[in-house]
């Protein structure tokens, strides 16, 4: 099973409404989502979809940035009001068991995750408290093999236990990628199952580091993942030439999309992302830089399901 991190603005959340509307994910993906804003608009939109198509999604309810961060009752409050099972309950662990013990009693939590980075002791009392409630059921733990202690007391708990990975390799510029190949991205599909993991779990092609808002780029670059050798999956950074300045974007999204297209079109990769960024580059339509992060995305989480359907 995979288990995309996905912050909850608006064109992640467009991402995951699609795939459950193309039933794409339902049954191999389970999205946890990070709420940023205040406001529940994009949430709800979400909400509705996974319930109508049957797609759950795990919510973190104390998120680590975004308008409300921080061991608050917002999420939980917000969480309450749905009807359960389509958003399951997820809390970032920072020494700060009590909070997470209180919230699962006051607000009767069950199939609860928790997240935490792999510098928790496994002997840390705090941690262990929550990690031995019944109403926790799976852990997701970045870079787990930094801490062999700790994984082995998670695996020996028997709960549900995901590694979180981050292979994109953030640059400086978007113009940095032009000189950047094709190179590996991943292969925790290929072994999680073989070392005891019950799922993997990674940011998509987005950096893990939070940026708030963002500013015109002197470079548009298409990140596309593609199943390669030995069923790794690789990444290429499709990256305009163009980049002396922040005139034109239009035209740097018409230089990126030109070569990603005709990559595509050479080695016959096709999903509804690729199909989208080709009709766009056909009818020369530049649809925004959200739409561009889109469809990134979303090929990404297309190809990590087809793996994961056709091993």
């Amino acid at each position: 099973m995979y288990y995309p991190l996905l912050r909850s603005r608006q064109f992640e959340l467009i991402t995951l409404r699609e795939l459950a509307n193309e039933n794409a994910t339902q049954g191999f993906v389970m999205p946890i989502i990070e709420p940023v804003k205040e406001t529940h608009n994009n949430l709800n939109l979400a909400f509705d979809v996974f319930e109508k198509m049957g797609q759950k999604a795990y919510l973190i309810v104390n998120p680590e940035n975004g308008e409300m961060s921080g061991d608050g009752t917002h999420y939980l409050d917000y969480l309450e009001k749905k009807p359960t099972g389509v958003f399951l309950p997820a809390f970032r662990y920072r020494l700060n068991g009590k909070y997470i013990l209180d919230a699962i009693q006051d607000y009767n939590l069950n199939e609860v995750m928790i997240i935490c980075s792999n510098e928790v002791g496994s002997d840390n009392s705090d941690f262990t408290s929550v990690a031995t409630s019944a109403s926790v059921t799976a852990f997701n733990v970045g870079d787990p093999d930094r801490n062999r202690s700790l994984k082995r007391y998670l695996f020996k708990l028997g709960k549900i236990f995901i590694r979180l990975d981050d292979p994109f390799e953030r640059q400086t510029r978007n113009s940095d990628f032009l000189s950047i190949g094709a190179h590996p991205f991943t292969e925790e599909h290929l072994y999680y199952k073989e070392e005891g993991f019950y799922g993997f779990s990674d940011y998509t092609v987005l950096p893990s580091e939070y940026i708030e808002g963002g500013s015109t780029p002197r470079a548009v670059v298409i990140h596309l993942t593609y199943l390669f050798k030995d069923k790794q999956i690789w990444i290429r950074h499709f990256t305009s030439t163009t980049n002396d300045s922040i005139a034109n974007v239009q035209g740097k999204f018409a230089e990126a999309a030109e070569k990603a297209v005709k990559y595509c079109h050479k080695n016959n990769l096709s999903n509804t992302a690729i199909k989208e960024l080709i009709s766009h580059y056909d009818e020369q339509h530049y649809p925004g830089l959200g739409t561009i992060k889109k469809i990134s995305m979303k090929n990404h989480i297309l190809v990590v399901v087809d793996y994961l359907r056709n091993k």
